[in-house]
């Protein structure tokens, strides 16, 4: 049976890609697609236009003081140092908690200022984003994704990545089909090149939501043989 600690992770980190380049040599080669794809274009930012906005919304700020700092950091020193025994605990993380560690630690810089963890919800983390997004291929401007993201933890072979379940925005609506999109290139995930993630992660066991919380359970190294 696990131990519990009455203590409580995270953050994420978001790493968006681009197929602008491979889309860019299939226009050069096929010149005549050129016409299809810019209408094709036109449509998926008109589309985008609806539900994003030019400025980025105004995201609550937690500036938390030195206590409060340490009180959440040890959570993650007890994760550490079940790690090193081997033991099985599971650790606890508010909603604040989470925003306490986004504003502490280097490795949640990225969402610094446009993520504040709002609440923990049965179905995930239930987040208030201003996500950038690239305007197109030709303007290079910035639009946002201006919104409430629902978030779903799970654990990867090298780090916890955060699932886009739903994207509520403050404007408009986003259709399913670019949920699922965004919920496929895993933007929201911790750096698997992170020394703590990487010396760490094989002996996390699992990272779900519960009763309000966020739980971090550890356990046998998941990469170590059976037997």
């Amino acid at each position: 049976m696990s131990n519990e600690e009455n203590v409580n992770p995270e953050g994420l980190q978001s790493s968006p890609t681009s197929g602008c380049l491979i889309l860019a040599m299939i226009l050069f080669v096929f010149g005549g697609l050129v016409v299809l794809y810019t209408v094709v274009g036109l449509y998926q930012n008109r589309k985008i236009d609806s539900f994003t906005q030019d400025s980025a919304m105004e995201v609550t700020l937690v500036e938390p003081d030195a206590k409060e700092t340490e009180v959440v950091l040890a959570k993650l020193t007890t994760i550490e140092a079940a790690v090193e025994e081997g033991k099985a605990i599971r650790v606890l993380f508010s909603s604040h908690d989470l925003n306490v560690l986004i504003a502490s630690l280097d490795v949640l810089v990225d969402f610094r200022g446009n993520t504040f963890i709002d609440r923990i919800s049965p179905q995930g983390i239930v987040a208030d984003m201003a996500q950038p997004m690239r305007k197109g291929i030709v303007d290079k401007g910035m639009r946002y994704l201006n919104g409430t993201f629902v978030l779903r933890p799970q654990i990867r072979v090298r780090t916890v990545a955060f699932e886009v379940l739903d994207i509520r925005p403050r404007e408009g609506e986003v259709p399913e089909g670019f949920i699922k999109n965004y919920a496929v290139l895993d933007f929201f995930r911790l750096d698997p090149e992170n020394e703590h993630i990487e010396k760490h992660i094989s002996s996390i066991s699992a990272v779900y939501v519960e009763d309000g919380q966020l739980v971090v359970e550890t356990g046998k190294d998941r990469t170590a043989p059976e037997g």
